[in-house]
C-alpha cells in the first residue's frame, strides 16, 4: 500500500518531467507539482497538531484543498493565466496527493488494528 501511495504522489512529477522533455525548458509543471506537494505536507502537519486525529475523509479533503490552492498560486506566480488549463492541472495534481493520502492513511489504520 505504501508503494501505491508513493506512486500516486509521484504522478505530478512524472507529468512535469514529460513537459520538460517535450519543451526542453518549461519547468512550470515541476514547480506546480512541488507546490501541490507542499500543500499536502502542510495539511498533514496541521492535522498532527490536533489532540484527536481527524477522520480520513477530513484529512484527504484538507490535503486536496490545500494542494489545489498552493498549486494554483504557484501557477499564477509563474505567469500562467487563471483559466481552465491551470485549474485542471492544479486539481489533477491535488487529486493525486489526496489519493496518496487516502491510501497511506488507510494502510496505517489497517496496520494498527
Amino acid at each position: 500500500m505504501k508503494a501505491l501511495a508513493m506512486l500516486l504522489a509521484g504522478i505530478p512529477f512524472a507529468f512535469g518531467m514529460i513537459r520538460v522533455f517535450e519543451t526542453g525548458t518549461d519547468l512550470r509543471y515541476m514547480w506546480i507539482a512541488l507546490a501541490a506537494m507542499a500543500g499536502g505536507m502542510i495539511a498533514t502537519m496541521g492535522a498532527r497538531r490536533f489532540r484527536q486525529a481527524p477522520t480520513t475523509g477530513g484529512l484527504v479533503a484538507a490535503v486536496f484543498v490545500t494542494s489545489a490552492i498552493l498549486a494554483t498560486v504557484a501557477g499564477r506566480v509563474l505567469g500562467m493565466q487563471t483559466g481552465t488549463g491551470l485549474l485542471i492541472v492544479a486539481t489533477g495534481f491535488a487529486a493525486c496527493y489526496a489519493a496518496a493520502t487516502l491510501v497511506a492513511t488507510t494502510a496505517l489504520q489497517r496496520g494498527r488494528r
